[in-house]
């Protein structure tokens, strides 16, 4: 039999079939965010990509979702992800199984099979976990604007904030005060007001790669900043691991997996609070995580419905 993965996004989604394990075709189609796009749209898009696949009519046997819009599943509390489903399993010719993107990376991570933690830094931060009994639990996650310390934003606002209080003489000097206005493109710091309040809305994640450039030519204020994301991100998995009992820790996204220091810092803190833990990226990518959980989901639902 044929599973189909999607890993849903902000700006792409990615697709790929697999059978027997194997990944027999690829795609790409447009976001998945239906937060933020229409639910409809977000299913076009998601229809379009699993027709690039290729698959014959009526091959694939259901799709999993690592769903970028959920907090965990679907349910009759969250309107535009009850919409977006009940229209997806109207337009594609399978049983459809989304969970949220952290737990499908986590699901990547374990298979499904025993407990783990996840700790996820990209443009946000979450860390989650499964324990022995198939409980979940979450920390972080809650958002740019209630904190999301530890991911791209957090050091990106915390390195705009540091250079603008550096340049009224609230705080220690720093290289990001003559950084800050050249990578938004503007002459000085106070033609930045207009940039951070127009429209559209800047990328003000993006400043996080600057953060990293200074702290890598010593600057300390970035080097501060980049630690503390660490801390915070050390702080999510430890409480994680001690609730779970696990001794594996699986870390993905953009921050933890390509800036250095934050991710041999967060595992120095780690280590020094649990132990020697196992700290390792997921062995798969979170489409192909996303077939399993189709997979499981499929076979558990046909056993329950064989008499």
């Amino acid at each position: 039999m044929i599973f189909v993965g999607a890993d849903g996004g902000g700006t792409g989604t990615a697709l790929a079939a697999y059978e027997n394990g194997i990944r027999i075709a690829s795609a790409r189609s447009g976001p998945l965010n239906y937060r933020f796009i229409p639910p409809e749209e977000a299913v076009r898009h998601l229809t379009e990509g699993f027709a690039a696949l290729g698959l014959p009519p009526g091959s694939a046997a259901a799709l999993g979702i690592a769903d970028p819009s959920l907090d965990g599943e679907a349910g009759p509390d969250d309107p535009a992800a009850e919409r977006f489903y009940a229209l997806l399993r109207r337009s594609l010719p399978c049983p459809v199984f989304g969970r949220s993107d952290a737990y499908i990376t986590l699901f990547g991570l374990t298979g499904g099979a025993g407990p783990g933690v996840l700790v996820i830094a990209g443009t946000g931060a979450m860390a989650i976990a499964e324990n022995g009994r198939s409980e979940i639990r979450t920390a972080g996650g809650w958002g740019r604007l209630t904190g999301d310390e530890g991911g791209a934003y957090f050091i990106a606002s915390e390195g705009i904030r540091a250079a603008l209080r550096a340049s009224d003489g609230a705080a220690p000097p720093t290289m990001l005060t003559e950084t800050l206005p050249r990578f938004f493109g503007v002459p000085s710091l106070r033609g930045l007001i207009p940039v951070f309040y127009g429209e559209p809305e800047p990328d003000l994640a993006a400043f996080a790669v600057e953060v990293d450039r200074c702290a890598g030519e010593g600057d300390e204020v970035s080097c501060r900043i980049l630690d503390d994301a660490a801390s915070f991100l050390a702080a999510y998995a430890s409480g994680l691991v001690r609730w779970s009992g696990c001794g594996t820790v699986g870390i993905w996204g953009s921050v933890l997996l390509k800036n250095k220091r934050v991710q041999s810092t967060f595992e120095e803190k780690l280590r020094a609070i649990c132990g020697p833990v196992r700290i390792a990226p997921p062995a798969i990518p979170a489409e192909e995580a996303a077939a399993l959980y189709a997979r499981r989901e499929f076979d558990r639902i046909n056993k329950e419905n064989t008499p």
